[in-house]
């Protein structure tokens, strides 16, 4: 049993009762995100675990009171209200690296890996008019930023995009019409890829017309999935195959979990209790539940999700170990 993978072993655990209690035995299951929120006020910081249901705290003074923009690996992408000071910062070693200040305003950033990788690169977007596009870059220990300007063949709709991702070398940005951007900091060149309106029929229909309508972009294994939600129907998932984007049914997503943020968003793949979903970082602190959409159910829970606060939180690597 130990061979199989997950989703076999999975399959495998239906057989009888042995074969259940072998493959549970031996089954290890991916590492999920877990939400972290940021506080109106004090320096108290809720960590959250949206499978096992248990809720932490971390006093973290260093950053209280601060703006939130982009977490990967761990790692937590600050910005001092209402300045142009950015850092890094590890919310567990509570380890703080310097940016240089960044005077330009941006609708999308992101950074590649950790910044203690070596190979860090962070990146900011922002369209100054509606076919020119601004891209800055930076390094850790670098002194300033490089600023760079594009034209654009396709507009870039600065109300309706989704997260910036680093994917496969390169830094996607979607925007709606079905246009994808791709940034390459190596040759630091910019390009855009196209497709027909038709694909995302209910992105400008008019029976879904009122509702909020946003874009979150993700990789697995390095290829890019796309979902978009419009109110409280299903999430539309789709995925980049071959140059052109295929949506997703339950049965395709196979064991697929999304952590969706505006943030930023992660996949993973067989995990136990969570596949075929989509999770948001926003919970019921009463009842210790995450919302969250099966795919399998076919609904969201849980249902009375509107009325929940809406704290700023964001997903991030859980803690080295459990013990916060």
């Amino acid at each position: 049993m130990s061979y199989l993978l997950l989703k076999d072993n999975i399959r495998a655990s239906a057989v009888c009762k042995a074969w259940r209690e072998a493959t549970e035995h031996v089954r290890v299951g991916e590492k999920y995100p877990w939400i972290i929120s940021f506080p109106t006020q004090g320096t108290l910081f809720d960590l959250f675990d949206p499978l096992q249901r248990k809720m932490y705290s971390l006093n973290l003074p260093d950053i209280a009171g601060m703006n939130v923009c982009f977490s990967k690996e761990g790692w937590l992408l600050m910005r001092k209200s209402r300045f142009v000071e950015f850092f890094f910062f590890n919310p567990y070693s509570r380890e703080l690296i310097s940016l240089p200040n960044c005077e330009l305003p941006f609708q999308a950033i992101a950074f590649s890996s950790a910044p203690t990788s070596g190979t860090c690169v962070l990146v900011t977007l922002n369209p100054i008019s509606e076919y020119l596009v601004a891209i800055s870059i930076c390094y850790p220990g670098e002194t300033e930023l490089i600023n760079m300007e594009f034209p654009c063949s396709i507009a870039f709709d600065p109300n309706m995009h989704s997260n910036l991702i680093y994917a496969n070398g390169h830094f996607y940005c979607f925007t709606a019409g079905g246009v994808l951007f791709d940034f390459d900091p190596s040759s630091r060149t910019l390009n855009q890829q196209a497709w027909d309106e038709p694909i995302f029929p209910n992105i400008h229909n008019s029976e879904w017309i009122y509702l909020p309508k946003i874009f979150y972009l993700m990789k697995q294994k390095g290829e890019l999935f796309l979902m978009y939600t419009y109110g409280s129907e299903t999430p539309v998932v789709y995925k980049l195959v071959s140059s052109k984007w295929e949506e997703m049914s339950s049965a395709l997503l196979d064991g697929l979990t999304i952590f969706a943020s505006r943030y930023c968003s992660e996949t993973r793949m067989n995990v136990l209790g969570m596949r075929n979903s989509v999770y948001f970082p926003k919970y019921d602190v009463h009842n210790k539940q995450c919302v969250s959409y099966s795919y399998d159910e076919g609904r969201y829970s849980p249902c009375k999700q509107k009325e929940l606060g809406s704290v700023e939180s964001l997903w991030i690597e859980p803690p080295p170990c459990k013990d916060v």
